[in-house]
């Protein structure tokens, strides 16, 4: 079995501190959480999180097999972010359901 990463270069400026700090970031992009990580970065009971899906107020999960359900960690971060921003309408509040404030 070989190793698809390429070697560290000294030469060229390459250290492996540099290149395990790029290792992290690229594991960080495509690693995937399940819903009770889901519900644990976002501070809700597991339930809510189905609710939010169901209500596209949160990132679907991909399904990894039949039973297997993971969240991209980059898709729920990129969606905090706009909805951090205000680009995500839809809130309770501005839709007038149920919790709004009157």
């Amino acid at each position: 079995m070989s190793c698809a990463c390429k070697p560290v270069d000294p030469a060229r400026g390459g250290t492996l501190g540099a290149f395990m700090d790029e290792l992290q970031v690229r594991k960080t992009d495509v690693a995937v959480i399940n819903v009770r990580e889901v519900a644990e970065l976002l501070g809700v009971n597991t339930r809510t999180i189905w609710r939010l899906c169901q209500r596209n107020e949160l990132p679907s999960p991909i399904r990894l097999g039949p039973r297997i359900l993971r969240w991209r960690l980059a898709d729920l971060r990129e969606h905090l972010d706009r909805k951090a921003d205000g680009d995500i309408a839809g809130s309770r509040a501005a839709s007038g359901g149920r919790g709004a404030r009157r």
